[in-house]
């Protein structure tokens, strides 16, 4: 099952009155048989349990065994060796009444459980937004891929049913589609036609039309997405792809020259060094910014302010201490203030959590970053507001 946009906007609205919605996070391995993650997985379920019968934080506590067989799914992960043999390098797991979802990441995570009236997701937001995540589109005439990368990982997208398989194939669906010898092209809403001219010319059009059709297909997984594609290919093949593609975020370096020969590994490796300036350009930008807005108001540091704003979206970048889990509190609507407290009840949340999930969902870029990282480290959030 992928995490996107979508998925987390799902668990996001997914809450209630009771501290029954499961968040867990563990570290797993890529090699191995998967033992350890499996003792990892089974103390955090140990722990979750006695959660859910804690009447600090529980309004309806259950019995040990209701616990055991609210989490019976999770449960018989535990009995699956293959399923722990074939990981990532971390694992998600979301659980309530109406929800048993697991997530095979390409992110480290810390090991990590929460039970609440929410789900737990500021981990995921470094998967769906830019602050490592991007796209790689190989093109060919011969072949497409296409790959989701992180800083240390890159996975092959499964696109068959999406692209044609070459050149010589799309021009195959169009000569079936318009046995006129016309040629389409989608000018505003409605196909443009024209007759074949010169060699040259048509040529162009012909991959052109391929490029058309190749991002047509790409549209229909990436309509949401936002994070950078960088493209692989030969040199003049690339202007192309960019003069008629939607997609709204193709980074302008590409990676030059005939890619078909290239595996996943080295076209990470080109990738990443093209694209690590740029995303650490983006991160020095915003945080310089939160320097120089922070005197003037524009900025903030204290969490008092911070989530309220957040949750009226009036955060445009937020910064997060990775290292820091919770920070317990209460959001007081009336008064747009917040109440801080020392420990987990049974009517407060996670502030660093709502913040996150709030600031994203408005459309704010969130950075999840070491205490070491951030722009002010005395506070575990730190924001530039919209102005």
């Amino acid at each position: 099952m992928k995490f996107n946009h979508k998925k987390f906007e799902q668990l996001a609205q997914i809450h209630s009155t009771e501290n029954n919605k499961i968040s867990i996070f563990l570290p797993t391995d890529r090699a191995g048989d998967g033992q350890a993650a499996k003792i990892r997985f089974k103390n955090q379920l140990s722990e979750v349990v006695e959660k859910l019968m804690d009447e600090k934080i529980q309004e309806h506590t259950m019995s040990k065994n209701d616990a055991m067989a609210y989490l019976a799914k999770a449960y018989e992960l535990l009995d699956k060796d293959e399923f722990w043999t074939y990981q990532s390098d971390g694992l998600a797991i979301f659980i309530s009444e109406e929800v048993f979802e697991y997530y095979t990441m390409p992110v480290d995570f810390k090991l990590f459980n929460y039970v609440g009236s929410v789900f737990y997701l500021r981990p995921m937001l470094p998967v769906i937004t830019n602050q490592s995540r991007f796209f790689l589109l190989a093109l060919s005439q011969n072949e497409i891929r296409f790959f989701e990368g992180e800083q240390h990982s890159i996975t092959p997208v499964i696109i068959e049913d999406l692209v044609p398989e070459s050149l010589e194939a799309s021009m195959a669906a169009i000569d079936i589609a318009y046995p006129a010898g016309l040629q389409a092209h989608s000018g505003g809403s409605s196909p443009v036609f024209h007759g074949q001219g010169g060699e040259k010319d048509g040529k162009t059009d012909r991959i052109v039309d391929y490029f058309r059709m190749v991002d047509a297909g790409l549209m229909k997984m990436l309509h949401d997405e936002k994070v950078p594609m960088i493209i692989a290919g030969v040199d003049y093949l690339i202007p192309m792809y960019k003069s008629i593609s939607n997609y709204s975020n193709i980074v302008e370096p590409h990676i030059s020259g005939n890619v078909e020969a290239d595996g996943p590994v080295l076209l990470h490796e080109k990738a990443w060094k093209l694209l690590a300036p740029l995303m650490k350009e983006n991160f020095e930008t915003q945080y310089n910014s939160f320097k120089e807005l922070l005197p003037n108001e524009k900025a903030s540091l204290s969490i008092d302010s911070i989530v309220p704003a957040a949750l009226n979206g009036k955060v445009d970048t937020l910064f997060v201490d990775k290292d820091t889990s919770t920070y317990w509190g209460t959001y007081l609507p009336d008064t747009n203030k917040i109440a801080l407290q020392k420990e987990q009840n049974k009517v407060n949340s996670c502030l660093i959590n709502f913040a996150a999930i709030a600031t994203y969902l408005q459309g704010g870029q969130v950075y999840t970053t070491s205490k070491a990282e951030m722009p002010h480290s005395v506070s575990v959030l730190n924001a530039i507001y919209r102005y």
